[in-house]
């Protein structure tokens, strides 16, 4: 068992540490579990109230969004989970969701005679499903679950019942961080919703909004241009889905064998957009015909005295050598199959080369696409630099930060995807009890995640990250 990363918070007295173990269960069928509020098997989310009111007076509803609870964060099930097929709320099962939100009276008001409170969804983003159910612990019958406002070809109109009515919001595989919905709510007739006999009346219109995990593209870097024609810029094609500004992280997998042996390595492919048929192409974002790209590595960010390496298939030593809080320039990696002639497609397929950490931690690689080619007027390269990117590189598991937050200790960690996460503390290692699970399990999404510690206030804690693999 191997300790790493003991240091105590700034101010406070909170340590950590963090432990890699890594828990190989044996596969079977999956643990039967109910929906939690907060989503996966997060019990402790608050709910988050829109508080219907109509107001006689200023012939107005109100629809009033509680702000102070934040914004919900869907989640999936852990790996190894999932809920009951004869269950109304098995329509959840592989999908990220969040029960938080609650239509929910605001004050006494009676609906004109002949009408109730309806919702409609105005707007809604791509691929959200919404649905009736769980409304409130206290629903006997339990609520159907079925699809509403809109989800699976229903009504967008749905009628609230009068009472704390929690729906179920999900999304399944994702492709954005953040959902929305926008919602009108009125005076409608009591059976079909008709407004047309009470217009008279104001209605309400209220966004909510959740965060999400996305799932993962598969892991391949695509360049090219943002025109093609001189002195565009190149660019890194699918950035959103692969730098920091997204939170993911490629994995790089413990090595085992040989010299690289307690090391950290994974492959990235990156791909040139192809401009003519003879490569599939022209793909859109090519860039232009002569142009040559290289990758340049500027930076690199990482555990103190940590060392990222770069390896071309068969080789016997790396083609380059970068240490961690060097900033750095002349470091390339060819991506276009040509060599740089007049009127060369730029195509290029780079697989099978290997980045070796020699150290766990989270490291931040910074880079940029040029052209090398010098087919442009006066001799010049056909395209600009690109700009900047960094990209996340996660070898093995390891706490990213902890900070304590009133009696709440958020940890910060990488998550690798079909593996479960806990944060587990304990009072400390000496004869000390045992740990203690705090939080988890957290399904891994494969991008930068959080563990809480609600408690954390008192004395002194250790924390440790325990994965489990079903």
């Amino acid at each position: 068992m191997k300790l790493s990363n003991l240091r105590q918070v700034s101010g406070l007295t909170l340590f950590y540490v963090v432990i890699c173990v890594a828990n190989l269960e044996s596969a079977g069928q999956d643990t039967i579990v109910r929906p939690s509020r907060g989503g996966g098997m997060d019990t402790n989310a608050p709910m988050i109230h829109v508080d219907i009111f109509y107001d006689y007076n200023a012939h107005k509803m109100h629809a009033n969004l509680d702000i102070s609870q934040g914004v919900p964060h869907m989640l999936p099930l852990p790996v190894g989970y999932s809920f009951a097929s004869s269950s109304n709320y098995s329509v959840l099962n592989g999908k990220a969701y969040s029960l938080q939100y609650a239509w929910n009276p605001g004050g006494v008001f009676v609906p004109p005679a002949n009408a109730a409170v309806w919702i409609e969804c105005i707007d809604a983003s791509p691929g959200l499903e919404n649905y009736d159910g769980p409304g409130n612990k206290n629903e006997n019958p339990p609520r159907p679950y079925t699809p509403i406002l809109g989800t699976a070809g229903s009504p967008k109109l749905w009628r609230w019942y009068g009472r704390m009515a929690h729906n179920a919001y999900a999304i399944l595989n994702p492709t954005n961080s953040i959902l929305t919905a926008t919602y009108r709510v009125f005076f409608g007739d009591e059976t079909t919703g008709a407004r047309d006999a009470f217009l008279e009346y104001g209605d309400a219109i209220v966004t909510l909004t959740w965060t999400v995990d996305p799932v993962p593209e598969p892991l391949v870097f695509r360049f090219g241009a943002v025109g093609d024609g001189n002195a565009s810029a190149l660019a890194m094609l699918n950035a959103d889905a692969f730098t920091t500004k997204s939170g993911y992280a490629a994995n790089m997998a413990e090595l085992n064998g040989g010299s690289q042996t307690s090391q950290f390595g994974c492959e990235i492919p990156m791909i040139v957009q192809p401009a003519t048929e003879s490569h599939g192409g022209p793909e859109p974002g090519h860039a232009a015909l002569g142009a040559c790209l290289e990758l340049e590595i500027l930076s690199l960010d990482g555990p103190v005295g940590g060392r990222l390496s770069f390896w071309e298939p068969g080789q016997q030593q790396p083609s380059f050598e970068i240490a961690a809080g060097r900033v750095n320039g002349g470091l390339r990696i060819r991506l276009s199959d040509n060599d740089a002639t007049p009127g060369a497609d730029p195509y290029g397929r780079n697989e099978g080369n290997r980045f070796i950490a020699d150290r766990a931690g989270l490291y931040r690689l910074g880079f940029r696409v040029v052209d090398v080619s010098a087919n442009g007027p006066n001799g010049e390269p056909l395209h600009t630099p690109s700009e900047v990117y960094h990209v996340y590189l996660q070898a093995g598991l390891t706490a990213d930060s902890i900070v304590r937050e009133g009696t709440a200790a958020i940890t910060t960690f990488v998550g690798t995807p079909n593996a479960n996460f806990y944060l587990e503390r304990t009072a400390g290692f000496e004869g000390a009890g045992a740990w203690q699970t705090v939080a988890g399990p957290l399904r891994g999404m494969g991008r930068l995640q959080k563990l809480v510690d609600l408690n954390a206030d008192g004395a002194r804690h250790f924390y440790r990250l325990r994965t489990s693999v079903p």
